[in-house]
């Protein structure tokens, strides 16, 4: 299940999103679902972490949920210090001592030992030009750079292709994966876990899909919580199909040449996005005029100040305003209408 920490108030530059689904040996098992997402826009600092329990863990699914809480909390608190910091040694030990002394607390709470609590992490966060990026474990962290996809880490196994490292392991230290950088060109990051990598992930070559571009591009044109429910179908209906484990993503990304803002997609591409059958004959009219709403819609209207602009009854109006909800690309706040 997805956690969210509500967004302050100012308009963020960056959109998030995420889901976690129960794999489909879960659902048979009655095994709770033990990958965890969280995002945030928290102190400037926008942040998406993911953790997935180990499955040979009896409680990992309180595991992944304390891993993706704590090492948040950090990342929004102390983001400044932790990448001015240059021995890169030392932010990795702040980061394992802060998610573990969550996770003895965690394990003292429910009276179960720490290895009962075994789950990876992989975080990344951005504040103004700067980015952080923590991984142990395995699952991929990747980011839209240009127009290339990349993979910045990959995923971490122990001696076995089955195994992997967890932040309750003994060699966590040693094995975490730590990026500090500018942003520069970059628009886009992604986390996963192992469960979605089968299908968007090539490990033989170190890729990943295109698909998850059309993902970013989605993120950055619609509202949060309607994109965290179609990426929710999407898992479900397809990603889950093809694991038996939990499938998890977190993405953070914003416009750019590549992840285009909705006046430069193509006319079936904002069919798309509009929710318009690109056999409507009046396709290209109903388009024409969701693009006039959504350019009033710049700043908050009232449906009837809608109206008036368009020249339109408030009923007609109001069917648009709602259909542009549903879509994701206004949102309503005290009746008054913003596009996203």
């Amino acid at each position: 299940m997805t956690e969210l920490i509500p967004h302050e108030n100012a308009g963020p530059i960056w959109k998030l999103s995420s889901c976690a689904v129960q794999g489909r040996a879960h659902i048979k098992n009655g095994t709770p679902c033990q990958d965890k997402t969280l995002t945030s826009y928290t102190n400037g600092v926008y942040t998406i972490c993911l953790s997935d329990g180990a499955g040979s863990a009896r409680l990992s699914h309180f595991g992944a949920a304390c891993v993706v809480n704590s090492i948040c909390e950090l990342l929004t608190t102390d983001f400044d210090s932790l990448y001015e910091k240059d021995d890169g040694r030392e932010v990795k030990i702040t980061i394992v001592n802060s998610i573990t002394t969550a996770i003895y607390k965690e394990a003292a709470s429910l009276g179960c030992e720490l290895k009962d609590l075994a789950a990876t992490v992989l975080a990344v966060a951005v504040k103004d030009n700067r980015f952080i990026i923590a991984h142990i474990g395995d699952g991929v962290v990747g980011c839209l750079k240009g127009s290339e996809l990349k993979v910045i880490s990959s995923p971490s196994n122990g001696e076995h292709a089955n195994e992997t490292y967890f932040v309750t392991s003994a060699g966590a230290l040693n094995t975490m994966a730590l990026f500090k950088g500018s942003i520069n060109d970059i628009s886009g990051f992604v986390v996963m876990s192992d469960g979605t990598e089968h299908s968007l992930y090539n490990k033989r070559n170190n890729t990943l899909s295109h698909a998850i571009i059309k993902l970013m591009q989605r993120n950055v044109l619609i509202r949060e919580e309607t994109m965290n429910s179609q990426l929710e179908k999407t898992f479900q209906e397809i990603i889950s199909t093809r694991t038996h484990d939990d499938c998890s993503i977190a993405i953070l990304c914003r416009n750019s040449e590549t992840l285009r803002t909705i006046d430069n997609l193509s006319t079936n591409e904002k069919c798309e996005v509009f929710n318009i059958a690109s056999w409507d004959n009046n396709k290209k009219k109903r388009i024409k005029r969701y693009e006039e709403i959504l350019g009033i819609l710049k700043a908050p209207h009232t449906c009837p100040e809608v109206a008036k602009k368009i020249h339109l009854k408030t009923r007609f109006t109001r069917n648009h305003l709602d259909s542009l909800y549903a879509a994701g690309i206004v949102t309503v706040d005290k009746g008054k209408y913003k596009a996203t």
